[in-house]
């Protein structure tokens, strides 16, 4: 079931030990998850219930690797936009633009406010998440590589293969591993409604950010227009 983790299957994988002090190279999704599954005897898990706890545990760190590299991707990304607002300051004071009426100076100041509650959510999201994984790893957050996306989609005809076959997968297990069956067969679903509304999630995420890039190109130009196209841009920008 988990012969995937064995060493041989990936020839060149790093095998750190206690925290991985001392690693010149960061770690993979996978060599987080070989890390675990060599920790926790996971060679040794024969019986369905040894496998079934092993699975919960190799998940609960699945989930803590991209909760990590997606908190850290959301605290770059504000840091980031805080320097562009930072940037689009000091064009301002450097051409001498006011922000003009008492309006678009009260603008201002709530987009600052906006993007420094942005930062701290992000920096509280990293931490919380940085604190989860060293629990379930025990290893440092700044072990892990981020984590190149790479979306592929499911044939939707093999996964309903899969969704017919999963009675008979059970059956074949006999009563004696009933429990099991039906233990796998309900993570099944599960894992198909999970599937399904992140490729839903993906979609509208891709949407948000091509309206928005699309947004910023348009409001770019406006800069060289005076504090109220810097305006339009920070805002868009945020």
């Amino acid at each position: 079931m988990f012969e995937a983790f064995d060493d041989s299957e990936w020839p060149g994988a790093s095998h750190p030990r206690g925290m991985g002090v001392g690693m010149t190279e960061g770690m993979s999704f996978r060599d987080v998850l070989q890390h675990v599954y060599r920790r926790e005897g996971g060679r040794d898990a024969r019986t369905p219930v040894e496998q079934r706890r092993l699975n919960d545990r190799l998940l609960v760190v699945l989930t803590a690797c991209h909760e990590v590299d997606t908190a850290r991707r959301r605290l770059m990304g504000s840091l980031n936009t805080q320097q562009i607002f930072k940037d689009v300051t000091h064009l301002l004071a450097a051409r001498g633009d006011e922000l003009g009426t008492g309006e678009q100076r009260l603008q201002f100041s709530s987009m600052q406010a906006d993007l420094r509650h942005l930062v701290e959510m992000a920096t509280s999201l990293w931490d919380a998440a940085g604190r989860h994984f060293t629990r379930v790893t025990r290893l440092l957050p700044a072990q892990l590589n981020a984590h190149e996306a790479a979306f592929v989609p499911l044939d939707p005809a093999e996964v309903e293969r899969l969704a017919r076959d999963a009675p008979r997968h059970r059956a074949a297990l006999g009563e004696a591993s009933d429990l099991h069956g039906e233990w796998m067969g309900d993570r099944f679903v599960q894992a198909r409604e999970t599937y399904q509304r992140a490729v839903v999630g993906r979609e509208l995420a891709h949407a948000r950010w091509a309206s928005t890039e699309r947004a910023r190109q348009l409001a770019e130009p406006g800069i060289h227009m005076g504090s109220r196209g810097a305006l339009a841009f920070a805002r868009v920008v945020i």
